[in-house]
């Protein structure tokens, strides 16, 4: 007879869903709060002891499982756009864990019941390793096409701040005509942080264009111009854009960079909220 110590098993369990739901956040591209990770994770562990010790019986439930799942994720995540997607992510990661666990388990010698309690870290490392590896691929595979990857913009203005995950897209050649500088587009929702209420209406407007905006515009604190784009069916538009206090992109500076107000969404499933050129990875140094 098995004997299981509640103990273990919670920090057991704390620590395999902290590293899936790490890797859940990172192969989703969006911004890690450890804090909200270790709360999720901490969740599932308490989990894991009442399906073991306390009631078996309800907590094997399909039904149960998965609604403590998605607990975790929104607990971790719920803020956070493109959630179905970030939920396929972890079910898929997790699955990936599991069934590696099961293997290295089974090649080392071990049961399926060895599998699940205990798992030596010799077990636990590779495996995780290995199906965070395996999902990885498989996901930004499918997300990246014309895309350079993701990246995390915090903007900053008159004491105002907006996170946002950002696609670095290699079609995008949007510059400043002005200073050849380059340029974010982002969504109007993802920028509202940064602007009063009054200037989000403006913003939202679907009955003005450009520049009648900008005309109303003129008495805001936020000084925007007008810069030229061109995009598929469309030869010359205007969009809006501003110059903030300042810009990061994964946490270094970015001076001198202008952000201009797309009026679309720019992600049909959430999944980022503005787009950047590839120009941007000089600023992350990147080697490609």
């Amino acid at each position: 007879m098995r004997v299981i110590y509640a103990d273990i098993l919670f920090m057991l369990n704390l620590a395999v869903n902290y590293l899936i739901l790490l890797a859940t956040a990172k192969i989703s591209a969006v911004c890690i709060r450890r804090l909200k990770l270790l709360l999720g994770a901490a969740l599932g562990g308490v989990y894991a002891v009442a399906a073991a010790l306390i009631a078996q019986s309800l907590t094997q439930s399909i039904w149960i499982k998965i609604g403590a799942a998605v607990l975790m994720l929104l607990v971790c995540f719920g803020r956070e756009r493109g959630l179905l997607r970030i939920t396929l992510i972890f079910f898929a990661v997790s699955a990936a864990f599991g069934g590696i666990v099961l293997a290295v388990s089974l090649i080392g010698g071990g049961g399926a019941q060895e599998a699940i309690v205990p798992v030596s870290l010799k077990v636990l490392l590779p495996s995780f390793a290995a199906s965070y590896a395996v999902t990885a691929l498989v996901f930004k595979k499918l997300g990246r096409r014309r895309a350079g990857g993701f990246v995390n913009i915090v903007i900053k203005n008159a004491g105002r701040k907006s996170e946002i995950n950002t696609l670095i897209d290699t079609g995008n050649s949007l510059t400043d005509p002005i200073s050849g500088g380059k340029v974010l587009i982002a969504e109007v929702d993802a920028l509202a942080p940064l602007f009063k209420p009054e200037v989000v209406d403006i913003l939202r407007s679907k009955s003005k264009n450009p520049a009648q905006m900008l005309e109303e515009l003129s008495g805001c604190e936020i000084a925007f111009r007008l810069i030229p784009y061109s995009a598929v069916g469309l030869e010359r538009g205007l969009l809006l854009a501003f110059k903030p206090e300042s810009i990061t992109v994964n946490g270094r500076n970015a001076s001198g960079m202008l952000v201009a107000v797309s009026p679309n969404r720019l992600s049909e499933g959430g999944i980022y909220s503005a787009i950047v050129g590839e120009e941007i990875m000089e600023v992350l140094a990147w080697v490609k």
